[in-house]
């Protein structure tokens, strides 16, 4: 990452070339909240699901609507070869200690090919 530094007076700007692909994805959803405080809390909760950087931000927009924005980084999905699964329950331990290894999150995804053969595990990860 490249910086240059501006100075003029009192003011410094630094302009930063940042690559697209490190710039986070701002999504925005409506919440149903009887108040500010319900709303942020199910905001934060919905930003954590989904891996947020920061928190989210609620913003009226009707009688117990809101509006709840937040940043999430890019990521990416990738398959992941683990042992043989038989069903979900079996796979639900397995691919999350899988994305959890790589710093990622199990999509639910998965795939089983007999008790002899390796499954398949679909988690998403940071796109760096």
């Amino acid at each position: 990452m490249t910086q240059r530094i501006l100075q003029r007076g009192l003011w410094t700007l630094v302009l930063a070339t940042v690559p697209l692909s490190a710039l986070a994805e701002r999504r925005s959803t409506e919440i149903e909240a009887l108040n500010e405080i319900e709303a942020l809390l199910s905001c934060n909760m919905l930003a954590d699901q989904a891996g947020a950087t920061g928190r989210g931000a609620v913003e009226n927009v009707d009688y117990f609507r809101w509006s709840c924005t937040y940043d999430v980084p890019p990521r990416r999905e990738i398959s992941v070869e683990v042992m043989p699964l038989l069903h979900e329950a079996q796979a639900r331990p397995v691919c999350r200690s899988a994305a959890s290894n790589r710093n990622g999150r199990w999509t639910g995804e998965w795939v089983g090919n007999g008790a002899l053969a390796a499954g398949r595990c679909i988690i998403s990860v940071p796109a760096n």
